[in-house]
């Protein structure tokens, strides 16, 4: 057994999976943002030995809501939650739990997922991206996380000019934007489908799989973005790709995270 974490800004997720990625048990909880890193330090510490306890479980992946550091396993920075800066993360989980561990973005993790069991199955080039809380994205080649120094495919930073400055695209595009009344969903659909058009521009995948909370809406969300998609994309690559929703759901990212933990062993 192998023990998948996801640690995002909304949610906290701990999954018990065998090599395959299949399920056995899980536990979510919300995260309190105002408690920051040391609040769900503290939450790890109370789901996890029981979990442990109930299996035997070889190796933990860990996927989190930021960059990382993979090689190091150490937080590079959290843009949702305060405390996680520079934290060496497989650092901790190695002493509390005493396991191998291996930390990787959260949406990289989730990629693997969608490319070896989920909707980029028997894909070469997957591109993934995830629409909640934030905006991220992952490439995976060949069954491969495609990572630069450390980390790469990030969507959500790209940049937009409006209305006079410069914005990224998770101001004006993810969940929290629509949340707090930024941005409409059919807003979100229009900026979200030409950063998505630009990175099919540069990688070519075979598929791009989108995920996250606001993906959840459907063809009310995928329909205007696949337009825009469309309507921007170099001539060449029309009919390379398609666009289609995440076939794993809300564990995708303990999915990820479990499948590279079964890599260390």
């Amino acid at each position: 057994m192998l023990l998948g974490v996801e640690i995002g800004g909304t949610k906290l997720q701990v999954g018990v999976c065998d090599k395959r990625g299949h399920i056995v048990q899980l536990v979510r909880v919300a995260v309190v943002r105002r408690n920051g890193a040391r609040g769900i330090l503290r939450q790890l510490e109370i789901i996890i030995p029981p979990l442990l306890a109930a299996h035997r479980v070889k190796a933990i992946g860990v996927g989190f809501g930021g960059p990382v550091d993979s090689p190091r396993g150490r937080v590079v920075r959290s843009f949702h939650i305060k405390g996680w800066d520079g934290f060496q993360l497989r650092r901790w989980f190695v002493q509390r739990f005493k396991l191998p561990t291996i930390v990787e973005n959260d949406t990289n993790a989730a990629g693997l997922a969608e490319a070896l069991v989920g909707a980029g199955r028997g894909r070469r080039a997957v591109l993934y991206s995830n629409v909640g809380t934030g905006i991220g994205g992952g490439f995976v080649v060949d069954g491969s996380i495609q990572n630069g120094r450390f980390g790469a495919t990030e969507i959500g930073h790209t940049r937009y000019f409006v209305r006079g400055r410069w914005r990224i695209l998770e101001e004006l595009s993810s969940g929290l934007s629509i949340e707090r009344g930024k941005t409409t969903l059919a807003q979100s659909a229009k900026y979200y489908g030409v950063a998505l058009a630009n990175a099919i521009m540069l990688l070519n995948p075979d598929i791009v799989v989108v995920g996250g909370g606001v993906s959840l809406a459907g063809e009310r969300f995928l329909g205007p973005v696949r337009e825009t998609v469309a309507r921007l994309m170099f001539g060449p690559f029309r009919g390379n790709y398609r666009i289609v929703p995440a076939g794993l759901g809300e564990t995708v990212v303990i999915v990820g995270a479990a499948l590279l933990a079964s890599r260390e062993i």
